[in-house]
């Protein structure tokens, strides 16, 4: 069942909206409001799936209650209503990312056409984006690299083989993730800036599996470092280093931590280890390598710090599941030399 919260300043437009959509099975309006503030405020707190949004009301402006419902929460779908038939305040409404802006007067066979075919459209992509939200809220890192191929692969099956919906989809899903930093650590960035989609990670599921996983591991770094401070030292010095022999000891002399402060905070924030989060960064950049290069397990091991092979290969059957080779030959790259 679908949550929804009107937000009108008419109780009659309320009212009959209410009327409207409650007709249509699976969609019940759980909220109703008459101004924009509270309309921000219960969306933070009750989190509804769709907002209709008079556009002009007293005090904030439906268009500004969007802006910072959407701020706070991307997943939520809004719809604009309006008696004004401005060409403006359509854009404007576009802008602050509605999903729709609807003229009013509303009827039935429009809001059920309205609300059905957000049913069809939106249980893929909520379903891969309700996973993402899942994994930055725990804050477990190794959950998050285990739960990577699984919203990829979710990704996919939504999109099909349509390369466009597979950008368009990639693109949104990274700069809600985005969104939801900004939401929790104040810094508002733009995911496609930082984060550009590679021809590498539209090719194939395997490629954008690294995409994603770099898009999330940066949150995590950013929301730990609004935690503790000091791991913006941790966390560049790693970042500088993540292709060297590089090991606990390393970290806590550069930096100048105490190895047991810097194990309880990474365990807080990461919900790993050290030398976990190390290791699991690593063998998705021996992922990038299998993928893009002809590297034997042997180079890529030594590219990435790891003296031996051998304990390269275990450190990667233990996470992975898979010998090194195994993974190797199924991403399609030549065979062990």
């Amino acid at each position: 069942m679908y949550k929804i919260l009107i937000a009108d300043d008419e109780q009659l437009m309320r009212d009959a909206l209410q009327i409207m959509i409650e007709k249509v099975p699976g969609f019940e309006v759980a909220f109703s409001v008459s101004n924009g503030e509270d309309a921000v405020e219960l969306c933070r707190k009750e989190k509804p799936d769709i907002v209709f949004m008079d556009i002009m009301m007293p005090g904030m402006s439906g268009i500004e209650a969007s802006k910072r419902i959407y701020a706070n929460n991307p997943e939520i779908t809004i719809y604009i209503l309006s008696s004004y038939n401005h060409f403006d305040f359509a854009i404007e409404a576009l802008r602050a990312k509605v999903k729709e802006y609807i003229s009013k007067p509303v009827s039935c066979d429009m809001i059920r056409a309205l609300l059905e075919k957000h049913s069809k459209s939106s249980q893929p992509e909520q379903l891969y984006w309700n996973m993402t939200l899942k994994v930055l809220k725990e804050k477990d890192f190794k959950q998050m690299y285990y739960q990577v191929p699984e919203i990829v692969q979710e990704l996919y099956r939504s999109c099909g083989a349509n390369r466009g919906q597979i950008q368009t989809a990639a693109e949104q899903l990274g700069q809600n993730s985005f969104n939801y930093l900004g939401r929790v650590s104040a810094r508002p960035v733009d995911c496609a800036e930082m984060f550009p989609l590679s021809e590498a990670a539209l090719a194939a599921p395997a490629g954008m599996e690294i995409w994603l996983f770099r898009v999330l591991d940066y949150i995590f770094q950013q929301t730990s470092i609004r935690k503790y401070e000091l791991l913006q030292n941790v966390f560049s010095y790693i970042n500088a280093r993540i292709q060297e022999e590089i090991g606990l000891t390393q970290i806590i002399e550069n930096c100048a931590v105490s190895q047991g402060y810097l194990s309880r905070i990474f365990k807080n924030c990461l919900n790993v280890s050290v030398m976990e989060y190390l290791h699991l960064r690593k063998l998705m950049l021996a992922k990038e390598y299998f993928q893009s290069t002809d590297l034997s397990i042997a180079e890529v091991a030594f590219r990435l710090g790891y003296n031996e092979s051998g304990y390269f290969s275990k450190v990667f059957k233990k996470y992975e599941n898979i010998t090194v080779y195994q993974y190797k030959k199924a991403v399609g790259a030549s065979s062990e030399r």
